[in-house]
């Protein structure tokens, strides 16, 4: 080999595939021969549109119930606030009202909205008593329901009141006045008339039905191993009201049918004993509760752990909605006799769902809505008012997890999702609305410190829905494309605060390029959110100075409709190459606007290039080595391959049979499941250039607390190529509301 030295070339894992084509690769049947046309010298573009807006700013706050499961997720045991920590928590011995169905442990505590606001949190547990043996469920002023359970009864009345601060130190004081407790029981109307705006109050109650088995052994004394098989079935019904505003006040019904199969295996050090930690040293009832609550948060943080496990899911799920007005003493009335004071509407609404159950998926959408029409008009009859949503939600899907975690150091959960959800209401005469998702969450915490919480967070969440609908008479429309992406940090600095940013930035700037650089004109102002330093000429440049922002969090929606998902579908290779090639640039810019125009599509349908006129444009040859990169015919070789196998990504779309299985296919091509292993925002980078602006709508949601000396706070919603005539802003926001309805509520939300 000949030594050279020559510019040290690097290739970029995050998009070129090294995997060696298959010789019985399937021929593509597109037209080959054709030279790319790739403009030289390429440059961010700019572009103008007299019917495109620039993005529009709002103060607007998406609080949604995925949003708010997120936000949750990312401030949950966090180093927040020192007052954050304060809970008032009873056994369930205390007896702290006396109330019909009351009984069992209690406990308040305080949560923040995402727009910052303290919420005060009621929490009570149910007097729920289950016979084993007899299969029977007993609940207050109930007969015997014939449930088959044989495990898990329980049920809580939680009642979220938002509060006036931002801060939960100027809240302690309404934390600790216990006489203001409050429970949803007794459902009496006065009591409802008298809920503050905002006020929520929950009734959920789970039936759970498990069977397991596992099998560990413990090796050397400290590394217990264990793998796991279960299956269980779970009802959960539920009772929520929610005062909207003076006039307004939402009740919400659900029962969700679910059964899980799951196989699991781990590996975890083994708990450090209390004698061996030296906690408090006494022979009494406090010093053992004590001890055991610190031993046990103390093994929550030390302990070497990783686990991998694997589920199956499926299930069913009924909603009703009625908003009412609490200012109407008939609608009052009605509503009260409906709850019946306990805990009369669990049973009734069961048995409403009852008649539900033999409707499946692949049933006709008429059949679907007559069964959501039943049900809806026995509850509507009931409370003397019309539903304003009643639907249904049948699914099925699989997940895979894994946990690693680093005793102090590090904590990290990754997950990858796959699903599918059949969505039916009573609007639009009963119109099925078809969902195929992919998810994937990474939720990495450092500095996890016993009694402290974890200092430094940063969380993500990317999902894909490929949408179809369809009539009763069986018409289905072409697919629709969503992406949403959540992202959020605590105690980070100022350069992973607008790396975070750059995520949505780098998929908008690619939005109807057609293969030809980028377009910074719809983009976040990255640096107006987060500034970055100033300039000290005088700075030592071995010190990075940076500044730590507290928190913060961004939404990311892209929707692309019908039109511009059949333009992607559709697209002939040469575009799809060239539109990967640009996206390439970001890392082999010197490379590619030296040899694009080379690149061809063979016969084959494969990308193609003249070898020797590369490395002749190149000044290389493949005898050539490089101590510290990669040779640049390499790179070449590795683009032309991953570009290929882009091209059959999009093509394996378009030729699935039928609807449902090309969006099946879609979405699992977003996701990463496919040749060329671009997922998520790297696909959309490529194949948001093969749509016109005017067939995607965006908008980015952005809520900092930044704690930064000099520096504003920003909340702000900002949206992208809405143009008000596209009709975006409906379809966006019927799709988020009806997949949102049917989310399991957060601790926030009803």
């Amino acid at each position: 080999m000949i030594s050279t030295k020559k510019p040290v070339w690097k290739i970029s894992a995050a998009f070129l595939s090294i995997a060696v084509l298959s010789a019985n690769a399937l021929a593509l049947n597109f037209d080959s021969g054709v030279k790319a046309d790739f403009s030289d010298g390429v440059t961010e573009m700019k572009r103008t549109s007299g019917e495109l807006k620039s993005p529009i700013i709002s103060s607007g706050t998406p609080i949604s119930s995925e949003f708010a499961h997120f936000w949750e997720d990312l401030k949950k045991d966090t180093f927040d606030d020192i007052c954050k920590s304060a809970e008032i928590e009873l056994n369930e011995n205390a007896q702290l009202v006396k109330v019909l169905g009351i009984e069992g442990g209690f406990k308040r505590y305080m949560k923040k909205f995402p727009n910052e606001k303290v919420a005060l949190l009621d929490e009570v547990g149910l007097k729920l008593s289950v016979a084993l043996g007899n299969d029977t469920l007993h609940i207050p002023s109930m007969e015997g329901l014939g449930v088959s359970i044989t495990g898990l009864l329980e049920g809580k009345s939680q009642v979220v009141r938002p509060l006036e601060s931002d801060r939960y130190c100027k809240e302690l004081d309404t934390l600790v006045k216990l006489y203001q407790i409050k429970t949803v029981l007794p459902t009496k109307a006065k009591r409802i008339v008298e809920m503050k705006n905002g006020e929520i109050w929950k009734l959920p109650i789970i039936l759970r039905l498990g069977f397991g088995a596992s099998l560990g052994t413990t090796i050397n004394e400290v590394l217990n191993v264990s793998i796991s098989a279960g299956k269980t079935k779970e009802s959960k019904p539920s009772v929520t009201l929610y005062r909207m505003d003076d006039n307004n006040l939402r009740l919400r019904l659900r029962l969700d049918r679910l059964e899980v199969r799951s196989v699991g295996v781990s590996a975890a050090s083994i708990e450090i004993p209390m004698a061996d930690i030296g906690l408090i040293n006494a022979e009494n009832k406090l010093a053992e509760l004590v001890n055991k609550r610190w031993a046990k948060e103390i093994n929550k943080y030390v302990a070497l752990k990783l686990s991998y496990g694997h589920s199956r899911l499926s299930g069913k799920k009924l909603l009703l909605e009625f908003v009412l007005n609490p200012n109407n003493p008939e609608q009052m009335a009605n509503l009260e006799k409906f709850l019946s004071g306990d805990f009369g509407i669990i049973k009734r609404f069961i048995e409403m769902g009852l008649r539900f159950n033999n409707f499946s998926e692949t049933d006709e959408g008429a059949s679907g809505l007559g069964e959501i029409e039943g049900v809806a008009d026995q509850a509507g009859d009931s409370i003397g008012s019309g539903s304003t949503f009643a639907g249904s939600n049948i699914y099925h899907g699989h997940s895979d997890n894994l946990h690693v975690q680093i005793p102090i150091v590090h904590t990290h959960d990754t997950s990858w999702a796959s699903s599918y959800n059949r969505y039916q209401s009573l609007a639009k005469e009963g119109e099925t609305m078809h969902v195929q998702q992919r998810t994937r969450v990474s939720n990495g915490s450092s500095l996890n410190i016993p009694f402290v919480g974890k200092v430094m967070k940063y969380d993500s969440q990317k999902n894909v829905y490929v949408i179809n609908k369809e009539d009763t008479d069986g018409k289905t429309t072409r697919p629709v494309m969503m992406y949403q992406q959540y992202e959020g940090f605590v105690k980070q600095g100022d350069g992973t605060a607008r790396h975070m940013l750059e995520k949505a930035n780098s998929v908008l700037r690619y939005v109807g390029v057609n293969g030809n650089g980028t377009d910074s004109e719809n983009v976040l102002p990255i640096e107006g959110i987060f500034p970055p330093m100033p300039v000290n000429p005088d700075a030592d440049p071995y010190v990075n100075d940076s500044k730590t922002y507290k928190s913060a969090v961004m939404s990311f929606k892209l929707l692309i409709n019908e039109r511009g998902v059949q333009d992607i579908i559709f697209a002939p290779a040469q575009a799809i190459m060239k539109a990967y090639m640009n996206v390439m640039r970001e890392v082999e810019a010197a490379i590619i606007d030296k040899v694009m125009d080379l690149f061809t599509i063979n016969k084959e349908g494969k990308v193609d290039y003249d070898y020797k006129a590369v490395g002749k444009r190149l000044g290389v040859n493949p005898t050539d080595t490089y101590e510290n990169g990669t040779n640049p015919l390499e790179i070449v070789r590795t683009l032309a391959y991953t570009a290929t196998q882009v091209i059959r990504d999009i093509v394996s779309v378009r030729n699935a049979d039928g609807w449902k299985a090309q969006s099946e296919q879609l979405a699992k091509v977003s996701a990463g499941a496919s040749k060329s292993n671009l997922k998520y925002e790297d696909f959309l980078k490529v194949v948001v250039q093969l749509v016109k602006p005017g067939d995607v709508s965006a908008e980015v949601y952005v809520h900092t607390d930044k704690r930064v000396k000099g520096e504003a706070d920003v909340t702000q919603n900002y949206q992208f190529f809405n143009n008000r005539d596209n009709n975006f802003d409906n379809t966006l926001a019927e799709v988020t509301q009806i997949r949102e309805r049917f989310t399991d509520p957060s601790e926030l939300t009803d």
